[in-house]
């Protein structure tokens, strides 16, 4: 379809066509965005790919990033309040999973591994 008709006709199915189309509401954007945001801090962002790939206790993921339990515990909380990740008690332990609407955030996040490779070759 012509972007931008001049034709009265061609216009009125070009405008009825935009229309139709589906947009994403301003609620969900703004969930989105604030997920992001929490997101956009690297330690958060390593603990979600983390989380992706199996369930960790806070103790395994004090050790895998090398980071201090309190802060940790911060980054979760703030992860769980917005949505990003569950919790679940097992025994006297407490284990944290990535929410599974957020697998393929993270996937298109990460986008394409050998597309970046090629990016470092250039």
């Amino acid at each position: 379809m012509q972007c931008c008709p001049n034709d009265p006709e061609i216009k009125l199915m070009w405008k009825q066509k935009l229309q139709d189309e589906k947009e994403i509401s301003a609620k969900e954007i703004d969930r989105i965005c604030k997920n992001l945001r929490v997101l956009a801090n690297p330690t958060r962002l390593r603990i979600a790919y983390l989380l992706s790939k199996r369930d960790y206790c806070v103790c395994e993921l004090v050790y895998k990033l090398e980071e201090k339990q309190n802060l940790i515990s911060h980054h979760l909380a703030v992860m769980k309040q917005s949505g990003i990740i569950d919790s679940y008690k097992q025994s006297k332990w407490k284990y944290y999973q990535l929410n599974k609407n957020m697998n393929p955030i993270l996937e298109n996040l990460k986008g394409d591994q050998q597309h970046s490779d090629l990016d470092k070759r250039a």
